[in-house]
């Protein structure tokens, strides 16, 4: 996976987060716009801002909050975003406040 990223967002941090927490820290290939043979983040993200996955599949996720629950999907360890009831509203609400 690509993640188009900048040291310096917020929101980058919170996906490099969930990606540490998952285990999955190694399977991201970090990208910035200095890196040679990438393409501009405004051909990637429709919004023109960071981060941006392009997923193995090809597929392109923006906005933290979308990309830090698909890489909470990918692991089989117990989830940062439980899917139904308080335990999910609370995850969300601790989300946003990052």
């Amino acid at each position: 996976m690509k993640l188009h990223y900048s040291a310096t967002s917020p929101y980058v941090r919170k996906v490099l987060v969930v990606a540490a927490e998952t285990g999955l820290s190694d399977c991201l290939e970090r990208v910035t716009p200095e890196t040679p043979g990438v393409v501009a983040i405004g051909t990637v993200n429709p919004l023109a801002k960071v981060p941006a996955l392009i997923t193995d599949d090809g597929d392109v996720l923006y906005d933290s909050p979308v990309i830090c629950e698909y890489l909470d999907s990918l692991h089989d360890g117990a989830k940062l975003f439980p899917a139904a009831g308080g335990a999910r509203w609370r995850a969300q609400s601790h989300q946003a406040l990052g």
